[in-house]
């Protein structure tokens, strides 16, 4: 579960790098990690563990998003590792 809550916090870590240009400053997600308005969408419902719901809660805080967006951005992240189409270094 730990090893799942940091590879997480890193994919979003890496989201906000790649958004940022390297930069820490919030901003808000740009268009294109959100879906595109004339694809089909389905609403998903999952139960995380407080602990991690608090950690995304800060996030969205800080990051003036949805936590709908983050999760958007998070899914995108883990499919394209995924997939083989992006690879992600385990920091410690």
């Amino acid at each position: 579960m730990k090893d799942t809550e940091q590879r997480i916090e890193h994919g979003f870590e890496e989201i906000k790098k790649e958004q940022s240009g390297g930069e820490s400053k919030p901003e808000t997600a740009p268009q294109a990690s959100q879906p595109k308005p004339q694809e089909p969408t389905k609403g998903v419902q999952t139960y995380i563990p407080m602990s991690m719901y608090r950690r995304l809660n800060n996030l969205k805080l800080s990051r003036g998003e949805t936590i709908g967006n983050l999760v958007i951005q998070a899914i995108d992240l883990w499919l394209d590792v995924q997939e083989g189409t992006k690879k992600v270094a385990r920091t410690i």
